[in-house]
């Protein structure tokens, strides 16, 4: 599994990695160029600097070109990329804080029963 990063992360030429990504990323190119192979996906895509995808799934590959073209400035040769998680969906309540709510609202439910059954005698 690949950690979502703040800081960007380099790859040297002809180097890969494995993203998972069934929770939802946003992978940016900082600097160099990028393929991506996702599963299912006949064709690969070349990122290059300031490019963006989302990723939904796991088995994602990347990989840094063989020579990225790099700026005047820049002394070394390498791409880098950034993964930035997505919106988070909601988390589910546990399901005994289910279980502890329908139970209260029973409890109420039964009282409230009892109370008005009591006053229908009198």
């Amino acid at each position: 599994m690949h950690p979502t990063t703040a800081q960007p992360t380099r790859l040297l030429p002809r180097q890969t990695r494995l993203i998972h990504a069934s929770t939802g990323v946003r992978l940016r190119v900082v600097s160099g160029r990028l393929w991506l192979t996702q599963p299912n996906v006949a064709q690969d895509l070349f990122l290059g600097p300031g490019a963006t995808i989302d990723l939904l799934q796991d088995w994602v590959v990347i990989g840094a070109d063989a020579e990225p073209r790099r700026p005047e400035d820049a002394p070394s040769c390498y791409s880098e990329y950034q993964l930035v998680p997505l919106a988070q969906p909601a988390s589910r309540p546990a399901a005994w804080a289910v279980l502890w709510r329908l139970g209260a609202r029973l409890g109420r439910w039964l009282r409230a029963s009892a109370s008005v059954a009591s006053a229908a005698v009198r």
